[in-house]
């Protein structure tokens, strides 16, 4: 690649995702917050999908048939809304499978309304039930307190070799744990309840640097980047570098005359890099893509 000279889940929870694996914050114009709430596209990119790690272990789906803290059955899914919503589901109780095809006990311990922009989210502290009591399904964050989900249509999981891949479900749901990648793509404004599937996967992909749509990860944790969609959702707000075009399968091209995050995360090229590379790349919206991202001037080589 050519550079353009620049100035510069067995389950008990002691694997449980943590802030310092994968911490993620969003830039806002009054500096770096960590509520994962970004209102112009600037976002610290992340390897974790959903931190909802069981001792190796992830939960892979949530069933929409619960249970309420009083035992009347629970129905979760909305063509209009999160798969769960509202107050009421504390107490709540809802069968996961993980991973390894182990079924999962989950508990919603609270409830917490979202901030502007994102009123028509709600975040769940979560447990899961091991042979001892209860775990925080998302681990705990530097106050010890516990990390909320956010709940999302669909599920991702492996089809052929692709680790990472997305699908529409009426069965099964995904719990999403703030500050990890699918949490933070929601959060921007990706939901799939207002028909943003398509940008809420390829930023999936975008923010996990899943160039090749294999599920693989070619970044380092807490890389800065700015990306912006074909629906106006999230607009271009700086004068960067572009890197990549992205779609639901990954970087439909990369940017050959920049940098690229794999380059700062590992030595070899991903496999698919060379036969996508274009000088043109990341300059509109023209050929397909769903979303394109850039780098700042911090992240490219002199």
């Amino acid at each position: 690649m050519m550079f353009k000279p620049i100035l510069t889940a067995a389950l008990a929870c002691s694997a449980c995702a943590s802030p310092s694996d994968d911490m993620v914050g969003e830039i806002t114009q009054n500096g770096i917050s960590m509520n994962g709430i970004s209102m112009n596209g600037i976002s610290m990119n992340g390897i974790s999908m959903n931190g909802t790690n069981l001792s190796g272990a992830t939960i892979t789906g949530v069933g929409v048939n619960g249970t309420s803290s009083s035992g009347k059955a629970l129905q979760a899914g909305s063509a209009s809304a999160p798969p769960l919503s509202g107050v009421s589901l504390v107490g709540s109780t809802w069968t996961a499978t993980a991973s390894n095809g182990a079924m999962v006990k989950l508990r919603i311990d609270s409830a917490m309304a979202g901030a502007t922009p994102n009123t028509d989210l709600w975040f769940y502290g979560m447990s899961y039930q091991t042979s001892t009591g209860w775990s925080p399904l998302c681990g705990l964050d530097l106050l010890a307190q516990p990390i909320q989900a956010v709940s999302v249509a669909g599920v991702w999981s492996t089809v052929g070799s692709d680790t990472a891949s997305y699908g529409p479900s009426t069965a099964q749901f995904t719990l999403a744990c703030r500050y990890r990648t699918i949490a933070k793509c929601v959060e921007l404004g990706y939901k799939t309840f207002k028909g943003y599937t398509n940008q809420l996967t390829s930023c999936v992909r975008l923010l996990r640097a899943d160039y090749c749509g294999t599920g693989k990860a070619n970044t380092i944790d807490g890389t800065m980047l700015n990306l912006y969609d074909n629906v106006g959702v999230q607009a271009d707000t700086q004068a960067w570098f572009p890197e990549a075009e992205w779609t639901p399968s990954g970087a439909r091209c990369i940017n050959s005359t920049n940098n690229a995050r794999y380059e700062l995360a590992q030595s070899n090229d991903p496999t698919c890099a060379q036969r996508i590379e274009t000088d043109t790349c990341g300059k509109s919206f023209a050929s397909g893509a769903v979303l394109i991202d850039e780098l700042p001037l911090a992240l490219q080589n002199n």
